[in-house]
């Protein structure tokens, strides 16, 4: 006995389509890589000139206005300069006491310099002032974490007048930001543009299904009105020969062969109505389940292969609500489903269950057809119903995507993967709401 082969290996048919894909997504990768690094030394090297920037005004301040700590007059004159800049800066005396200040969470009016002295000298002060005070010295700690202050010093003698301490710009932090803001806007436009291409993709490729399904339709027109004409002529001949008259057949035999052409020529005009439904709206009509899946599997059964591994094909109907369905189309979704499941068939015994049930989470009716062939691996079954993939050399890959298409965009149903793995068979299930 010679080993079963193995099973092949997943196709998928790279078209245009994907190849641009994937050219896209390298681009957007590249220019998102790039516009990042391009901004990010772009800032870092403003937010260096500004730092500069801030460093150089303090030492500035801390060289032209230390006589500003005693006298009146150029302490107006400080404030003036100080109130032109745009980083929080405070000039303190020698014992810490501010002098001067601005950006910070204290108005410079809101604290009197008079009240500055009389904390020197240990004078009564209102709480309010006090506070205030002591907030700003609290302000003159959390700017020292943020640069060193820089110390101003009587030129002649180096005595210490005070320090100028100072923080980071407001448009600092801003600029910080403003790479990883400039990516994400370059992200939110690439996603609107692969949303846009992704949009034209699926309305390419409904165009060319449909365009398919009416050129399959309009060519079968031709040959089922033919036929249906012949059968139609042979039907009356026969029934037109008197009993015991000669004819090239027995009448036994041509009435089988006009029954089976009879049966051809419905089928062949019910995939004919099948391929019209596609592209436009089909008419859904209220009906049982039953009836409807029951013809699918009885049209399957009457082609099983008869080789020595033989296929058991079991049906378990429960007592399910009538749904809103075309009877065309899931005989159409069914019959593929049940293909699939037969050539994924890989053991001696191969079994087939398909059952109506109804979720009782959900109260959904469901067509699950289950199978104990070869099974899926997770990467199969994500690409499962992607039109093109197929694991038959032969296989064009579009079976359940024409499924999928049926249940959930015609029906409003679900067609998904309940369980799948290698070995232990797949189950399929076909969902539809009540």
């Amino acid at each position: 006995m010679k080993p079963s082969p193995p099973p092949p290996r997943p196709r998928f048919r790279r078209t245009a389509a994907q190849v641009l894909r994937t050219a896209v997504f390298l681009g957007s990768v590249l220019l998102v890589v790039s516009v990042f690094l391009f901004t990010h030394q772009t800032i870092r090297r403003l937010s260096s000139q500004v730092e500069i920037t801030s460093r150089v005004l303090a030492r500035f301040l801390a060289l032209a206005t230390f006589p500003a700590t005693h006298d009146p007059e150029l302490q107006r004159i400080t404030r003036e300069i100080v109130s032109s800049l745009d980083f929080p800066i405070i000039i303190t005396d020698p014992e810490g006491f501010p002098r001067a200040w601005r950006k910070t969470a204290v108005a410079p009016e809101l604290v009197p310099a008079a009240s500055i002295d009389s904390l020197r000298e240990h004078q009564p002060l209102s709480p309010v002032i006090r506070a205030r005070i002591e907030r700003l010295k609290a302000e003159v700690v959390r700017l020292d974490h943020q640069n060193p202050p820089v110390p101003m010093k009587q030129t002649a003698t180096g005595v210490a007048l005070g320090a100028v301490h100072y923080g980071e710009p407001a448009v600092l932090d801003l600029l910080r930001w403003m790479p990883y803001v400039t990516v994400g806007a370059v992200l939110l436009l690439l996603s609107l543009g692969l949303w846009a291409l992704a949009g034209l993709r699926m309305a390419e490729k409904r165009t060319i299904w449909v365009g398919m399904a009416r050129e399959t339709a309009h060519q079968l027109g031709t040959p089922l009105s033919s036929l249906m004409g012949w059968v139609e002529i042979l039907r009356t001949h026969s029934e037109a020969a008197p009993p015991g008259a000669t004819v090239p057949v027995p009448r036994s035999e041509l009435e089988e062969t006009l029954t089976e052409m009879e049966r051809d020529v419905e089928r062949l005009n019910k995939v004919a109505q099948r391929f019209s439904h596609v592209g436009s709206a089909p008419h859904l009509q209220l009906q049982e389940v039953a009836p409807v899946v029951r013809e699918a599997v009885q049209y399957v059964r009457r082609r099983l292969p008869n080789d020595e591994s033989r296929v058991l094909l079991r049906e378990h109907y429960e007592d399910v609500p009538p749904i809103n369905l075309n009877r065309e189309l899931i005989e159409w979704a069914l019959e593929n489903l049940l293909v699939n499941a037969i050539s994924a068939l890989d053991k001696t015994q191969g079994l087939i269950e398909v059952k109506i049930e109804r979720r009782k989470e959900t109260e959904a009716v469901e067509i699950v057809v289950q199978d104990n062939g070869r099974g899926m691996t997770s990467a199969e079954q994500r690409q499962a119903f992607e039109p093109g993939y197929s694991t038959k050399h032969r296989g064009w890959g579009l079976g359940l995507a024409l499924a999928r298409r049926v249940v959930q965009e015609y029906h409003g149903g679900r067609l998904f993967v309940r369980h799948s793995a290698p070995g232990e068979g797949t189950t399929m299930v076909m969902s539809f709401p009540t």
